[in-house]
């Protein structure tokens, strides 16, 4: 236009006849005319955009700082308002993280983060506590110093600091349609710390896309600059910080939004950005009644978002001794309250399972009527409230919708209640959800069914995680349980619908030894993953394998590496709600004394003590059950130790403690093992020595107590 206009007031000049100029260069005129026009719009556009913008700022852009500090004084965070909305975190003077970008971007360019005008900001002490029946402590104490930053009409940021980390959440204000471009979350640290990162794996079911995961993976010792360019690392990450201190990052009640992975996106030293999944415009059920989705689209947006809302909480859980970790309850606090007002219909415990036993070792073929009569019947000679009845009593693959005619599942149902054995039955997530979940629901609550075992999730985009959610809501609806695999990792959910009784999200026994895939290396694993990814809550690791090998060993079908006791163990270092037994019938009636063992152990507690615990390579913690009795579960990863456990968290008085430890030739002959049975009292200190992949696992109660 500034051309064209310089061309035209050079004819002018030279000719001196305006209105001769317009006759002779109609077209030239016409050209600039509209070209003006044009430019005249973009501008007004621009400016009322700008206009907007910078209303929603609040009319100039203004920045404060603030720090905040834990209610014991050794965890302080700086918050800085200015050009970047940023943070950082030091614990007991050592940096964990350094200063880090936060920010959410919206359409239009508009960005909830720094270059906004502060409105308000407040700050106060909250000393709070609630009880739960279904976690890992009677008691949960929700102490914390707040800020809370009052950006104006669009959003608001809230900061917590406890003791035990920190977290912060956007909120949104608004009340019409948007969405959310992106989500900025530059975890900035002052060196090239060591990180203990789980990759996503990827998916068969579509090769291609990096975001298609079964949650499933082992941990990599690396550093921050060592991740893997385009792999995502998945939630919880531990980073080893100066001093040996811990940080663990994870996030909580992620509802209706991506879950949240880091990478090296940007590929800056010491920096690892937080990344989701794009919101899928096209997402099927796979062909052929298919268990799991197919996403054929994406959009350029992560969230599709209506009204005012919270965003998921960022998680820091810190940590300077280990074992500290093993008790971190931070996701779960943070977590929305309960949303069932009666859950006495909700019952934790332990359940008979056939699909890593292959049907108790009758092949697939034995998926009938007398095979599953044979574990409802196993499971209540032990008291096992539950059988979970994986794939094959349906007759469409992974669908529920109807029960092969053959195995009388009517009838199942009505023998295993007379037997105190609730049936809960596997499917597919795509057949549930993306159906009519009310109508399902309904079917089966009114046959008694207890709940159901929903596999192949797959991905943690935001359309998932709706359905997941809106899974747990219906299910709770009709008094069912719900047991989520191939899924993503837990986000304190369970606390809003405790009926969601465990999470896979874990590499667990399936992979240990099924027949369908060979021996991994679980030993060094299950001292690892419980103070990383069971932070984020429950893990159906479904331990409990009577036959056992040396580290090391020979494998063979339906085994695991590592001692009897070790299994035995498991189900207390572990936490499950409802904890699954990964054997069949015929292995544990061969070996009684194990299974009345496990039979006992309870899945949800009112006190969990860590008492000595270093990562990767071994954990001893001791839990207290709601009738009081306690018991101690010793993990241990390839090498021979010896450990010393006091037993000082005994309340004054005499106890009797039943003791399950490897023999002396256990790390030749794993399946060897000693009971013991003594008195003990707090005043008592154990001795005790693991093999290699070894471990004990101890029942302790009052001398008054029935056995």
């Amino acid at each position: 236009i500034y051309h064209q206009a310089g061309n035209l007031l050079s004819k002018w000049h030279r000719e001196g006849d305006l209105l001769g100029l317009f006759k002779k260069n109609k077209k030239d005129m016409k050209s600039f005319f509209i070209k003006g026009i044009a430019f005249l719009l973009v501008l007004v556009t621009a400016c009322k955009d700008s206009d907007e913008d910078n209303l929603a700022r609040g009319g100039s852009i203004t920045g404060k700082d603030f720090t905040i500090k834990s209610p014991n004084g050794l965890l302080e965070v700086n918050v800085s308002t200015g050009k970047k909305l940023t943070f950082d975190l030091n614990y007991g003077g050592t940096p964990m993280l350094a200063e880090s970008t936060i920010s959410l971007q919206l359409g239009r360019g508009i960005v909830w983060g720094g270059g906004r005008e502060l409105k308000d900001a407040k700050e106060e002490s909250v000393n709070e506590s609630f009880s739960t029946s279904f976690y890992l402590k009677k008691t949960v104490t929700d102490r914390y110093n707040r800020l809370y930053l009052d950006f104006g009409d669009d959003f608001d940021v809230e900061f917590r600091v406890y003791d035990e980390g920190m977290a912060y959440r956007f909120i949104s204000k608004r009340t019409d349609n948007y969405k959310i471009y992106g989500e900025q979350a530059d975890f900035t640290f002052t060196e090239n710390n060591q990180i203990y990162a789980a990759y996503a794996p990827q998916s068969s079911f579509s090769p291609n896309d990096k975001f298609n995961s079964g949650f499933e993976e082992m941990y990599t010792l690396t550093t921050v600059n060592g991740v893997i360019k385009d792999k995502l690392i998945m939630t919880p990450m531990l980073v080893v910080c100066g001093n040996g201190k811990k940080l663990c990052i994870a996030e909580s009640d992620a509802v209706n939004y991506p879950g949240l992975f880091l990478s090296r996106e940007l590929n800056t030293d010491n920096v690892l950005n937080a990344t989701f999944a794009a919101y899928p415009t096209n997402m099927e059920p796979a062909a052929n009644n298919g268990s799991h989705y197919q996403i054929g689209s994406y959009a350029e947006y992560i969230a599709d978002c209506n009204g005012a809302r919270t965003f998921p909480w960022r998680v820091f859980c810190v940590a300077e001794r280990d074992m500290d970790l093993l008790s971190n309850d931070m996701v779960y606090r943070l977590a929305a309250p309960s949303k069932i007002t009666n859950t006495s219909w909700i019952k934790p415990g332990l359940a008979a399972w056939d699909y890593w036993s292959w049907w108790d070792g009758r092949g697939e073929s034995a998926k009938t009527y007398d095979t599953y009569k044979h574990f409802i019947d196993f499971a209540a000679s032990k008291g096992l409230p539950y059988y979970i009845m994986d794939s094959g009593w349906a007759l469409n693959g992974s669908s529920l919708a109807e029960a092969r005619p053959e195995i009388r599942l009517e009838e199942l149902i009505e023998y295993g209640r007379q037997k105190g054995v609730g049936l809960i039955l596997w499917g597919g997530a795509a057949n549930f959800s993306d159906g009519d979940m009310e109508t399902i629901c309904r079917q089966y609550s009114r046959m008694g069914i207890k709940g159901f075992k929903i596999d192949f999730w797959e991905y943690d985009n935001q359309r998932i995680m709706e359905r997941f959610y809106k899974a747990a809501e219906i299910t709770a609806k009709y008094n069912l349980l719900m047991i989520y695999h191939g899924c993503p990792k837990p986000t304190g959910v369970e606390r809003t619908y405790p009926n969601i009784v465990t999470y896979e999200a874990v590499k667990g026994m399936e992979f240990a030894s099924t027949g369908f895939v060979g021996l991994k290396d679980m030993v060094d694993y299950v001292v690892t993953f419980p103070f990383i990814r069971q932070l984020a809550g429950p893990s159906d690791y479904t331990p409990g394998a009577m036959k056992n090998i040396p580290v090391g060993g020979q494998w063979t079908k339906r085994s695991c590496e590592g001692t009897r006791c070790q299994q035995l163990a498991l189900f207390i270092s572990i936490f499950s709600p409802l904890g699954t037994l990964c054997d069949g019938p015929t292995n544990y009636n061969n070996n009684q004394e194990s299974i009345d063992f496990i039979a006992k152990i309870p899945t949800v507690w009112e006190e969990s003590v860590p008492l000595d615990a270093k990562i990767g390579q071994y954990i001893i913690i001791a839990r207290k059950g709601h009738n009081g009795e306690w018991f101690i579960g010793g993990v241990n990863n390839k090498d021979v130790r010896t450990v010393t456990v006091p037993l000082s968290f005994l309340t004054a008085g005499e106890y009797t403690m039943e003791l399950m430890r490897d023999a002396d030739d256990a790390a030749s002959n794993a399946e060897h093992y000693v009971k013991e049975v003594k008195n003990v009292s707090s005043a008592t200190s154990l001795t005790i020595k693991m093999a290699p992949g070894g471990g004990f696992a101890a029942r302790i109660y009052k001398k008054t107590f029935q056995k």
